[in-house]
């Protein structure tokens, strides 16, 4: 339990320096854009997936804004709206609309994305919307706007606390010293808490799953689930054997319960084929960490397992954290 709640702590603070090394990248041109086959979109590349990838079985066509962009998937009853922010995060945000009805999962942490959402949900011509917040349960300046009503706040209290007085509250500060009044570190005041299990919330029936320092959201209806983090084809930042072993539980989680698309906060839309691809990722990296005698060899072996990952500076920093424990 100690080890997690180190990961847990470790983990928010580098979103920091996440934000940095992704700027950088995208600078050199180290960290390709991957685009998934799409249905209806001209521009969109292929991308070749290992392990029984499986293919979105709904449309999808992508719609582009001043900022960022809208993936629009259509489920029938459901229609998704994934609002890629494009910011130095690689945020993404989520409204599912339902018989006249929409819930907003998650917000942007950063302001400049603000007022380009709310035109946006306001187009979809909802004067009034749900929000619930995870992972994510900053930037509450968001809901400061006359022009759209927020009916509830959801969130859980464990989330919420975490930001206020707990691990990840230290996190903001670092934050808020690199992007200065970019950033809304200002914290949700839920108006209704959650527990784990079943709720319905804009006509659309959810189960949610206590994980890591926040909760996982299921949507039966059209078998898909939101969490923080998937990104089959980029590397993972692990602090600890324990907290492998907790990522790895998720996934098989996933797996169990045949979910067949993720949509995480900072990637695009996945399905089952890439839980199983970033699966098998987990369980190389734990014989390779096992069979390496330094950093630098467990480095160099991993790089030659899965060579184009991205995020490297996360396969650098797991190596840090899992070779020079303190």
């Amino acid at each position: 339990m100690k080890d997690l709640k180190r990961g847990v702590f470790i983990r928010i603070c580098c979103l920091a320096i996440m934000a940095i090394n992704i700027n950088n990248a995208q600078a050199d041109n180290t960290i390709e854009h991957v685009t998934t086959q799409v249905t209806h979109q001209q521009d969109a590349k292929p991308v070749v997936r290992e392990f029984g990838m499986s293919q979105f079985s709904i449309a999808h066509r992508v719609k582009q804004l001043e900022l960022g962009a809208v993936h629009l998937y259509d489920f029938g009853s459901i229609k998704l709206h994934a609002y890629e922010t494009k910011d130095p995060f690689n945020t993404f945000v989520f409204i599912l609309e339902k018989l006249g009805q929409a819930v907003l999962l998650e917000t942007p942490p950063l302001k400049s994305n603000y007022q380009e959402l709310t035109n946006y949900i306001l187009s979809l011509g909802h004067q009034q919307i749900d929000l619930v917040v995870s992972y994510h349960p900053i930037g509450a300046q968001f809901i400061e706007t006359p022009h759209l009503k927020f009916k509830n706040i959801y969130s859980m209290q464990h989330a919420v606390d975490n930001y206020k007085h707990g691990l990840g509250a230290s996190s903001l500060v670092g934050l808020k010293q690199r992007f200065g009044q970019a950033f809304d570190e200002t914290v949700y005041q839920p108006t209704m808490m959650l527990d784990e299990g079943s709720v319905q919330i804009a006509g659309i029936q959810f189960f949610m799953t206590h994980a890591d320092f926040a909760f996982d959201m299921a949507i039966p209806e059209i078998n898909a689930v939101h969490s923080h983090m998937l990104g089959h084809d980029k590397h993972a930042l692990i602090f600890s054997m324990a907290f492998l072993d907790a990522a790895i539980q998720q996934l098989e989680r996933f797996q169990q319960n045949d979910y067949e698309f993720v949509f995480s906060s900072h990637a695009q839309a996945e399905t089952r084929g890439d839980v199983s691809i970033k699966l098998a990722y987990y369980h190389a990296f734990k014989r390779i960490l096992k069979a390496s005698k330094n950093k630098s060899e467990f480095i160099a072996a991993m790089q030659q397992a899965f060579p184009g990952y991205g995020w490297s500076f996360y396969l650098e920093g797991s190596a840090n954290f899992l070779f020079n424990p303190s």
